[in-house]
């Protein structure tokens, strides 16, 4: 007995140890990221413009409304660009990214060693943040890890008072915990937030014959203080200039235009489950496998364990959901991941149960493996596909700077100190004037008149040209 409690008490340090390793291997990262242009770049300018005009609810992206987010991620920004300009990104990266994607993490493992061995719970963690396909998104710029910690909060709380059903009810607390939590989501991101929390409650309870627990979490009261939160929120976007306006395009077009017509990303209905073979990446085998086999079993699920009941509510549904929805990105399937985890891994440790921790550390080696050689190819991919070194040069010249068919370089206006970047067609690359740069991609070089310019930088994506 004392030769098991010290054997797990060892595994317990070994993990720790890996996890803080790894963590401190991320942070790093963050420093050598440079920052996409399309989005990144893009929120850089929409903090850097919500700080200007001190208007913290109503946000903008140059002229035009930008109701496409809601404000609390920006709010983070705001804080950090206010402390440091120069380390804004990195430190966007870590606070906004890293450290969400953590929270995650940690909050799944929480969430399923209450209902699993503590091994497999400490596996499901350490392949849950090496994965390869969320380490890249956990080194960017976006809101969607920080709605999954509030998801993820959430549901930890209800599976957790679950857990204790026949000790105790669910405490008032903890009950608009979950509720505030739900609301905060939607705050980051959007309504995806209250979509995947009520989903996996539902699927679960249905999958173990007790939707009467259901109103054990009050959703009447819970859905009240949603809508109050929100409610309170949009009061004081309609006390803003342009309020009604920005109010009818978030209600609009960003709610119910993004689920029946989307103007971007707009996906075929197998569209997520097409791409989940390669970003899933080592587990794809093991999760088909393992999904098969639950549906199979449908019939039998009165005698699945918890654990499978949870991973596959928070997966199946919610990919049914987001599959139907018009508008499609890889990234919107992030909260469904630990899901996928412990699918694959319960598949493991059913069919090869004598060796499954050896087949788990062996796919954590390659995650981890994966991600190091990622490492490495990281600054000869800044250097050759990313506008790095472009906006150095651009930020040290003092002309003026065009684009050509480019419309995504004004992102860059606010890094390069410029006051103006006006995207040219090609019949009025004359009106550059002599010594005044333009930016273009790549694939457009031969489009323009190269006797009328020269250049000065390029790489595999970009090009700047100097007049003549």
């Amino acid at each position: 007995m004392y030769l098991k409690i010290d054997e797990n008490k060892q595994n317990r340090e070994r993990y720790k140890l890996f996890f803080i390793i790894y963590f401190l291997f991320m942070i790093c990262l963050t420093f050598f990221r440079a920052p996409d242009l399309r989005n990144e770049l893009k929120y850089f300018l929409i903090t850097d413009q919500m700080l200007a005009t001190k208007n913290f609810v109503v946000l903008g992206y140059f002229n035009e409304l930008y109701p496409d987010k809601p404000p609390i991620y920006f709010w983070l920004l705001g804080v950090i660009r206010s402390i440091s300009k120069d380390s804004f990104y990195p430190l966007a990266l870590i606070f906004g990214s890293v450290i969400p994607a953590w929270i995650t993490g940690i909050l799944g493992f929480k969430l399923f060693k209450l209902y699993w061995s503590e091994k497999m719970a400490y596996l499901s963690l350490a392949i849950f943040i090496t994965l390869p396909y969320l380490l890249g998104i956990s080194l960017v710029l976006r809101m969607d890890y920080l709605m999954t910690a509030f998801i993820f909060g959430a549901l930890y709380i209800f599976f957790k008072s679950y857990s204790e059903k026949d000790k105790k009810k669910i405490s008032f607390q903890n009950i608009f915990l979950i509720y505030l939590f739900i609301a905060l989501g939607v705050l980051v991101k959007g309504g995806a937030a209250i979509v995947i929390t009520i989903l996996t409650i539902l699927t679960f309870l249905y999958l173990d014959r007790n939707l009467k627990y259901l109103k054990n979490i009050k959703p009447i009261f819970g859905f009240g203080v949603i809508l109050s939160i929100l409610g309170f929120w949009l009061l004081l976007i309609s006390t803003s200039s342009n309020g009604n306006e920005y109010i009818s395009l978030l209600l609009g077009q960003e709610t119910i235009g993004r689920m029946v017509k989307a103007k971007t990303h707009t996906r075929p209905i197998y569209y997520y489950i097409k791409n989940l073979i390669f970003t899933v990446l080592p587990l794809t085998p093991f999760l088909v496998r393992g999904s098969i086999n639950s549906l199979k079993n449908i019939k039998l699920r009165h005698k699945w364990k918890l654990v499978d009941k949870i991973s596959l509510s928070l997966f199946l549904p919610n990919l049914l959901f987001f599959s139907l929805i018009s508008g499609k990105l890889d990234i919107y399937l992030l909260p469904l991941y630990y899901g996928v985890v412990v699918i694959a891994l319960r598949f493991i440790e059913h069919e090869w149960s004598g060796t499954k921790e050896s087949i788990c550390k062996k796919i954590l080696y390659i995650n981890v493996g994966i991600g190091v050689l990622c490492a490495v190819a990281l600054p000869y991919y800044n250097k050759n596909y990313t506008m790095m070194d472009a906006i150095k040069i651009l930020k040290e010249n003092t002309q003026n700077v065009y684009s050509y068919r480019f419309n995504d370089a004004k992102n860059i206006l606010t890094e390069i100190n410029k006051k103006s970047l006006d995207d040219l067609p090609l019949d009025e690359l004359y009106k550059i004037n002599e010594g005044e740069l333009l930016l273009a991609r790549k694939k457009y070089y031969k489009d323009i008149p190269l006797q009328n310019f020269k250049e000065v930088y390029s790489n595999n994506e970009y090009i700047i040209l100097i007049r003549e």
